[in-house]
């Protein structure tokens, strides 16, 4: 199985990242603080790339970190339930699945 994605950029502006997802930036920076806390690799492995004082998303590497670290438990508090349906419709979106 392959995974062919849909986006038309390389990186995209966190602004755009959250607007995809229809997320807010307190739930992307609660996710970064948890990641940093336990990877300490700077957000690097979720996607998240620092060009001068910005901040930019590789979005297939953002799609593959949720897919490995956010759709894994089941969600058990109704804030939880909200984001993972918002993260399974994102990953819908813009991933499509291609047989060989």
């Amino acid at each position: 199985m392959l995974l062919t994605y849909k986006f038309k950029k390389g990186l995209i502006r966190t602004s755009e990242l959250l607007h995809k997802l229809s997320m807010s930036k307190a739930t992307l920076d609660f996710w970064k603080s948890q990641w940093n806390k336990k990877h300490q690799d700077k957000c690097w492995n979720m996607g998240m790339r620092l060009i001068g004082k910005n901040a930019y998303w590789d979005p297939i590497m953002f799609v593959d970190w949720i897919c490995q670290y956010k759709l894994k438990n089941k969600p058990t508090q109704p804030e939880q339930i909200v984001d993972h349906k918002k993260l399974i419709l994102f990953v819908k979106n813009n991933v499509m699945e291609k047989s060989l």
